[in-house]
């Protein structure tokens, strides 16, 4: 059962500031991400991207879709983390890339990398900031691009541990699609001294087909969201009506406002596109079953099948395309999630034949797949990867500090 966040370390958001948040969609939230958490206690600068769909318009080519918890502005050294509303113009797509993030010492060789989807924009036609679109001031509320990564979102108390994200029924680890403003994501690996590394695709159906990938990408973690939060709040209804924050809102009221609440997240909306569902057991954040590899994976080729059946197949490779598929847990993944250093060892034949079965799982070998299925761009016969450093080429230009 997971451990109960007392007020005295976190301060939990109240019921009435999140529905504040949802019912205006000009207004930025500032978060510590060391102390705020959502009822329930999971941090809450970490909250999935949420789409506003009564105020998109997805179904026109030359519609928009707004985005709610996208993350630009924020400061990692103060811990602070700000969240806007976005509204993004899907006929201004220019290109996509996935972006690979080495961590550790290995570099871009190592197994262990975060995957994103980065989706960049006509100058003349960029995501809009809506807390700056239309002041009188000069302020540009222009974006260039956005990136897409999946994580694990955790308690602020909880560290993530690899073997436990193993085990599925943990609930400590939820599959959560996060939102970024490319500089702020890049800004932040900077500073850790991660560099990207991009493969820029090459989708069937051309402009298209990059906004079959964006709406592909938006509906799946707009779907998981919901559910999560919705089992979220519910679970840590209990506790908060025990420990309320001191807003002076209680008894009925906040009742009230968590039913109101609940409502909101579960509600649906006649402009929504056709989600794109996991079952309720299948929205944990799982390592080698569903990672930030194997969700982008996912994306791209649900995104490619559909494109086929619609006509679009130029340049891809038919006998070479996967299926779009999330693999399974399997019993020894939860078994090696509780063992010791023995069990370790006993299981490990078992992790490589999942691994050499499912290569998806590993980061690195993503981007030779799609290239064999024709789903990368290529400069003389070869993929393209573009290579972002602090000390070379950045993705919005020379960089201009070492």
């Amino acid at each position: 059962m997971a451990a109960v966040v007392t007020p005295m370390k976190y301060k939990i958001l109240s019921p009435s500031q999140i529905l504040s948040w949802i019912e205006n969609d000009a207004q930025i939230m500032r978060l510590r991400t060391d102390r705020d958490v959502i009822p329930g206690g999971y941090t809450a600068a970490a909250v999935p991207l949420l789409v506003d769909w009564p105020a998109s318009n997805p179904h026109d080519d030359l519609g928009s879709i707004v985005l709610r918890h996208v993350n630009y502005g924020g400061n990692p050294f103060e811990k602070s983390t700000i969240l806007h509303s976005v509204r993004v113009p899907l006929d201004g797509l220019e290109s996509a890339e996935l972006t690979l993030v080495p961590f550790g010492e290995l570099g871009r060789y190592g197994p262990l990398q975060h995957v994103q989807l980065r989706f960049i924009f006509e100058t003349c036609k960029q995501p809009v900031l809506l807390d700056l679109a239309g002041t009188e001031v000069g302020a540009d509320p222009n974006i260039p691009d956005l990136v897409f990564g999946w994580v694990s979102w955790q308690r602020p108390e909880v560290g993530w541990d690899l073997r436990k994200g193993l085990d599925d029924d943990s609930q400590e680890y939820w599959l959560s699609l996060r939102a970024f403003a490319g500089s702020q994501i890049f800004l932040e690996d900077v500073l850790k001294k991660r560099d990207w590394f991009s493969y820029p695709l090459r989708l069937p159906g051309g402009k298209q087909g990059l906004v079959e990938l964006l709406k592909t990408t938006l509906t799946l973690g707009d779907g998981v969201a919901r559910d999560t939060l919705a089992r979220m709040l519910e679970k840590g209804e209990n506790d908060w009506l025990k420990h309320p924050p001191p807003d002076g809102n209680e008894g009925e009221n906040v009742l009230s406002q968590w039913n109101e609440l609940l409502e909101r997240i579960q509600a649906e909306d006649s402009k929504v596109l056709t989600p794109v569902h996991l079952p309720p057991n299948e929205d944990t954040y799982q390592p080698l079953v569903r990672s930030c590899a194997t969700m982008a994976r996912y994306a791209v080729l649900l995104t490619v099948k559909r494109l086929v059946a619609r006509g679009h197949s130029e340049g891809v490779v038919l006998d070479k395309l996967p299926e779009p598929l999330l693999g399974s847990a399997e019993a020894w993944m939860k078994a090696l999630a509780h063992t010791g250093l023995r069990g370790m060892f006993l299981r490990a034949p078992l992790a490589m034949r999942y691994v050499m079965r499912h290569l998806e799982s590993v980061p690195p070998d993503l981007p030779a797949e799609l290239d064999d299925a024709g789903l990368l761009q290529q400069r003389e016969g070869k993929r393209y990867r573009i290579h972002y450093s602090h000390k070379g080429e950045t993705p919005y230009g020379p960089a201009f500090f070492l």
